[in-house]
């Protein structure tokens, strides 16, 4: 059940994230304040050692744990606490632009999950060549080789209708979070829709990327939508 008045729900999982926080937060404010819409923001820390849990407090923001690791287990600990009608889930770091937020919000009664994408007309993203490259080469072979309905299945810029993710399981643990839900989603029969967007660089802080990890989690995920698919005769 969600809570009366409360329309959207903001879930950003953070480690170490102070620095980019402190521009975030009162510039997410900016643009949601004119929407006209109640909101409540969830900070959710993986053990954070620089303060992004009392920068976040600071800013208004609820701050939590989260019991299983990653960013499936933030997103786990994210949907079971969320109140909203629509759960927006963004990057801490500042890539995931505040302006485009009253964008995804204008489309929400079009599909139970939009996502802001980079490689749809009009996407862009400032990134190394090397890694944009790479990145829309594995979202192309998900895409073609899995079936996913979006051209960037790993973007985490995303607005769900609550009811599309309300009691999903989540098995992965990584980055590769984003294909399982986008692919459990459609399972259940939900809508998806991309609409554009501006990926920008990092505000502050360490990415927590690592490419060995992401080559590993990118075969386990591979293998998990290849099942997911099979268990509903796609």
């Amino acid at each position: 059940m969600t809570s009366p008045g409360v329309d959207l729900s903001v879930v950003l999982p953070a480690i170490d994230e102070a620095q980019s926080l402190r521009l975030l937060l009162p510039a997410l404010k900016e643009q949601l304040d004119p929407l006209a819409v109640s909101y409540e923001l969830l900070v959710v820390d993986g053990g954070s050692r620089d303060g992004t849990a009392a920068v976040a407090a600071g800013h208004g923001a609820q701050v939590f744990g989260q019991r299983e690791p990653g960013l499936g287990g933030a997103y786990a600990a994210a949907f079971a606490r969320a109140r909203g009608a629509f759960v927006l889930t963004m990057d801490a770091d500042g890539s995931h632009g505040p302006a485009e937020v009253p964008r995804l919000w204008r489309r929400r009664g079009e599909a139970d999950l939009v996502i802001a994408s980079r490689f749809v007309t009009g996407g862009a993203a400032d990134m190394p060549c090397l890694r944009y490259w790479a990145s829309r080469l594995l979202n192309g072979i998900t895409r073609l080789g899995l079936g996913l309905p979006a051209r960037d299945a790993s973007s985490g810029f995303r607005l769900y209708r609550r009811e599309a993710v309300v009691g999903l399981p989540i098995e992965t643990r990584d980055f590769s979070v984003q294909q399982e839900l986008l692919a459990r989603v459609a399972a259940r029969g939900g809508r998806c829709l991309e609409i554009p967007f501006h990926y920008l660089p990092r505000t502050g802080g360490r990415s927590k990327a690592s490419f060995v990890a992401f080559a590993a989690s990118y075969l386990r995920m591979f293998a998990l939508v290849r099942r997911l698919r099979r268990q509903n005769g796609k």
